[in-house]
């Protein structure tokens, strides 16, 4: 028993002279070194610092007071530590396990807020753990509406926890599936070289699986392979290929539906670029009338041909290029410096701008007999036109111009016509209008209107 006392007295002797090393290494030499440091300072005072110094009660008192002040800081961050506090885990995933193959599921959370409550040092090791697994269990429930609550797997079992919502209103649908076309979808057309189209997109399937319940398979309208030109590597001309090319399913308003299943999930493409072109001329249209007495001898530019980039559709319906002067009271030469328009539909075109020199010279006159009439726009699936008389068949045509413009012009050259869009069954008298192959000249017809007859067929 002896010799069990003496055990625990040493043990004790070893505590206290470890803390007591402790304690002088931490507190008292600084704290002698400072008082030190201030009595060399203050050198008048001198005196009463060795004093102090010198009395074996000061360092202990100044020791004890510092002890006390360490352990009443520590016992607060203790009490700290154990105090019950609470934190929000916001937006946690929701596992859902069901049987997927045969119901959808309508209304389930994507996520919810867990309020763990607890120790402030539970409370961080649980947010460290980052395992917040929250369940919904629809096994074995039928088709219909069920309230059902969520699980909350914590991995603190001391924490307390609330869940936001704790239950969710479900409801059971039996699953079912169609066949839908698939079509394509083209994106960021606009980030190709403005010579380049997408000629072609070739997928390697043509129909694919839609699956839900039967009233959502109803909004789709259209299932569509989203194929982004940014994916292709390269912007040059050529065949590629693209794989994992997404799926998306659209109801009538072009809207997409995310909760519809597709199967496959994605296809491939086989895209051909390509830089279509097309060489038309470039015409120069004078509007306007010229000053009285003056007429336009000849019309040049720098540019009389362009090249045109785009779709072959949009390239076949163009077959040249207006450009449009004004010449209203022109009655000496110009220089017009104007802008080619590209058409619409057109990615490119090879030039911009133009330079266009008009010569004028004084005016002439020359008359043209007997130009027939030609009616145009007529519906002739149900409608036929007539004259009403002979005389109406035909018009004299005056032409004003540049002598030497007029002495090549013939009959040919020049169009009389009436305009008959829109007209029904009936009688009308309708305009004459004159045009001619050569622009620069003024064409005028001597009789203004004539009589047409217009029947059903």
């Amino acid at each position: 028993m002896k010799k069990i006392f003496k055990a625990i007295g040493k043990l004790f002797k070893a505590i206290f002279g470890f803390i007591y090393k402790i304690i002088d290494k931490i507190i008292v030499t600084p704290l002698s070194k400072i008082a030190y440091f201030i009595s060399d300072k203050f050198t008048n005072k001198s005196g009463i610092f060795e004093k102090l110094l010198n009395n074996s009660n000061t360092l202990l008192y100044i020791s004890l007071i510092c002890a006390f002040t360490l352990f009443i800081t520590i016992d607060k961050k203790v009490i700290n530590l154990v105090e019950t506090e609470a934190v929000v885990l916001t937006n946690q995933p929701v596992t859902v396990e069901y049987n997927e193959e045969a119901y959808v599921i309508e209304g389930l959370p994507d996520s919810a807020d867990i309020v763990l409550m607890g120790k402030k040092s539970e409370l961080y090791l649980a947010q460290q753990l980052g395992e917040h697994n929250l369940i919904i269990d629809l096994t074995g429930l039928s088709t219909g509406t069920h309230k059902v609550p969520l699980k909350y797997n914590k991995q603190i079992k001391s924490l307390d926890y609330k869940l936001d919502p704790s239950n969710v209103t479900i409801v059971v649908h039996p699953k079912v599936s169609e066949s839908r076309t698939l079509t394509t979808d083209i994106l960021n057309t606009d980030k190709l070289n403005e010579t380049l189209v997408i000629s072609s997109v070739a997928l390697d399937r043509d129909e694919v699986i839609i699956k839900s319940y039967e009233e959502k398979l109803e909004t789709v309208a259209s299932v569509k392979a989203i194929v982004d030109v940014n994916a292709l590597n390269g912007n040059t001309a050529g065949t590629y290929t693209l794989e994992n090319v997404k799926l998306v399913a659209y109801d009538e308003k072009g809207t997409e539906i995310n909760d519809i299943e597709i199967v496959p999930e994605t296809a491939a493409a086989t895209v051909v670029v390509t830089s279509p072109s097309k060489v038309v001329p470039v015409k120069i249209v004078p509007v306007g009338e010229v000053a009285s007495g003056s007429a336009i001898k000849s019309i040049t530019s720098n540019v009389t041909k362009v090249t045109l980039y785009g779709d072959e559709d949009t390239l076949g319906k163009i077959d040249e290029l207006n450009v449009e002067i004004d010449v209203n009271g022109l009655n000496e030469n110009k220089t017009y410096q104007e802008t080619i328009t590209k058409p619409n539909g057109v990615r490119s075109i090879s030039d911009t701008a133009i330079t266009i020199k008009v010569t004028m010279e004084t005016e002439t006159s020359k008359e043209f007999k007997d130009i027939p009439i030609v009616f145009e726009n007529l519906d002739t699936n149900k409608f036929r036109a007539l004259a009403s008389s002979e005389n109406d068949t035909k018009v004299d045509v005056v032409v004003k111009g540049v002598s030497s413009i007029l002495e090549n012009l013939k009959p040919e050259d020049i169009k009389a016509y009436v305009d008959l869009s829109d007209l029904a069954e009936g009688t009308y008298e309708v305009p004459v209008m004159v045009t001619g192959t050569d622009l620069k000249l003024n064409y005028s017809s001597r009789v203004t209107k004539i009589s047409v007859v217009i029947t059903k067929l």
